[in-house]
């Protein structure tokens, strides 16, 4: 498993309902990122269905399966690219949507994560929770991947749940709209620091029906550190990381003088979630 890879965030306009179209530009921003030496590329939140939905049979109607030919197309790009990608969309599945993320790679599917924190605003409110209690981590050739969606940023159990089993690399895709600043300068780097892992933040920075989104995407090193961040628009962020530095979960300053060894000095019997 590498050590140092280059990671990229698409922040990429989107077309509600418009799946063939979404999933084109989904294609063109892989390559694009192909181009910069990216191993990984995430995408945001619902970003081939669209997510301001006003119905749940318009969530519904526009919703794909996790191994439809639109995720297909996807892998053969990841495949021909050599890349990983991180892609959100509405869900079908029976009856039911989610809120999902896919986790794709050269050889296919790695896995898809649904969405289990539900705010009610856009097809949130017309999607169901995940059931999944495990913790899911999805090991890659990119290193161990941890998926959290949108709102999932405020409970900072997920995320740390996450880093104990062992994430590298926190992948959020995201639909944050534009009062979500204190999500975006705040909270994202919070969640990276106090779990010493990366958080990779893909939001859109376009409008849909009638909701403007933020923009803000960011990739977040372990310590806090924003090494990218996106204004609204379109926008390719590029980042190196290391993750060995999110493997290591002891602080050292004062040239070894002061260490923090944060998992060691864990109390977990005296808390309570």
């Amino acid at each position: 498993m590498p050590h140092q890879i280059t990671v990229a965030v698409a922040q990429q306009d989107a077309v509600l309902g418009d799946v063939r179209e979404n999933v084109r530009r989904a294609e063109r921003a892989l390559r694009q990122a192909a181009a910069e030496g990216a191993a990984l590329t995430v995408l945001p939140e619902c970003y081939l269905t669209g997510y301001v939905t006003g119905s749940r049979e318009q969530t519904l109607a526009i919703a794909i399966a996790p191994d439809g030919p639109e995720i297909q197309l996807l892998v053969d790009v990841c495949q021909e690219l050599g890349m990983h990608a991180i892609v959100g969309f509405l869900e079908r599945a029976g009856t039911q949507a989610f809120n999902s993320v896919s986790v794709l790679g050269p050889a296919g599917v790695i896995g898809v994560y649904r969405k289990q924190h539900l705010p009610a605003v856009g097809a949130d409110r017309f999607v169901a929770a995940s059931e999944e209690t495990e913790p899911q981590i999805f090991d890659t050739e990119v290193g161990r991947i941890g998926i959290a969606i949108c709102y999932e940023i405020r409970f900072p159990e997920v995320m740390r749940t996450l880093a104990l089993e062992g994430a590298d690399l926190i992948a959020l895709p995201t639909n944050w709209p534009v009062h979500s600043d204190m999500l975006a300068d705040h909270f994202s780097r919070v969640r990276a620091a106090e779990n010493v892992v990366y958080l990779v933040v893909a939001n859109r920075g376009d409008s849909e029906e009638g909701v403007d989104f933020l923009g803000a995407s960011q990739i977040v090193d372990p310590f806090g550190q924003v090494l990218a961040k996106a204004d609204r628009g379109e926008a390719l962020l590029i980042a190196e990381v290391d993750l060995d530095r999110a493997r290591e979960k002891t602080i050292t300053s004062l040239n070894g003088e002061l260490e923090l060894p944060l998992w060691k000095d864990r109390h977990p019997a005296a808390y309570r979630l």
